[in-house]
């Protein structure tokens, strides 16, 4: 017995020790905060003008009499908010006016066709050249893929006009962007395909749907293939369908395609036909219809 009490004297005085330390610290503590309370308290219901417990207000800073620009206050305006007059073109007092000194800079890397006013592609493509350098007109997606060997430095589509298309990001190692006309006609194709590759994922199993019921009314055989299935290589049923219907659609489709094409504007947007029943784009600025 002799032999612990010692220990547990001393493990009780150290004890005892701590918690009095301890409750000296948080005393202060609040005290502190019971301080800092009684002078926000009376800073807040002190008459205006009044300075309770020694704050002093700060004194209000001179405001410029020169108007800040969006680029002074650092931020990077968007096309809509440089585009004042909503012309969907920004001309050089718009840009003086966001960018100040600067205007004459991002003209002149912006403007690519000389006109003296500057497009959302174009005032995009500048913003990233100020954001990421002038190489590759900005575009990190067309530099790093310059520098893995996925696409020449000197395509269509490293920089210029080529660098503003959307959904570029350089992946061209066969080099078929010889041209910004053969990327243009590429692009325009791959549009035309995908459009036409949507209307017969519809009209495949609506046509299994309808066309019993279709056929029926108008007197006209079935001619799905067995099992109610479209007609195609693969479900079989081709030969029910006359070679003449084939040739028919084949003439009808071009005849169509050249009629739209020859309509359309030449500085059209790629894949632009001028359809919108539903008026998607009715009203919609350049930096929407992205």
């Amino acid at each position: 017995m002799l032999y612990f009490s010692r220990p547990k004297a001393t493990l009780v005085n150290l004890y005892i020790h701590r918690l009095r330390h301890q409750s000296s610290f948080y005393h202060s503590i609040m005290l502190r905060v019971i301080a800092l309370a009684s002078v926000a308290s009376a800073s807040a219901f002190a008459p205006m003008g009044a300075q309770p417990l020694g704050l002093a207000r700060a004194q209000p800073r001179a405001v410029s009499a020169r108007p800040m620009t969006m680029q002074m206050q650092g931020k990077t305006p968007s096309f809509k908010q440089v585009d004042t007059d909503g012309s969907g073109l920004i001309d050089q007092q718009e840009l003086t006016a966001a960018f100040g000194a600067d205007a004459a800079d991002v003209m002149k890397k912006a403007d690519l066709d000389g006109n003296e006013v500057i497009d959302f592609a174009e005032y995009e493509r500048a913003m990233n050249m100020r954001k990421n350098g002038d190489e590759q007109g900005g575009n990190l997606g067309v530099r790093r893929s310059v520098k893995l060997g996925l696409l020449t430095p000197t395509s269509a589509l490293a920089d210029g006009e080529g660098s503003l298309l959307v959904g570029n990001s350089g992946f061209d190692p066969l080099n078929f962007a010889t041209s910004l006309v053969a990327v243009n006609s590429y692009r325009e194709a791959e549009i035309k395909h995908g459009r036409l590759a949507m209307l017969a994922a519809v009209g495949w199993p609506v046509a299994e749907l309808l066309h019993p019921s279709l056929a029926k009314a108008m007197g006209a055989p079935d001619l799905l293939a067995a099992g109610a299935k479209a007609p195609s290589v693969l479900n079989g049923g081709l030969e029910k369908i006359s070679p003449l219907f084939f040739a028919g659609v084949f003439v009808f489709g071009a005849v169509i395609d050249n009629a739209i094409q020859n309509k359309l504007e030449q500085n059209r947007q790629v894949g632009d036909l001028g359809f919108d029943p539903l008026g998607f784009c009715s009203g919609a600025n350049a930096e929407d219809k992205k």
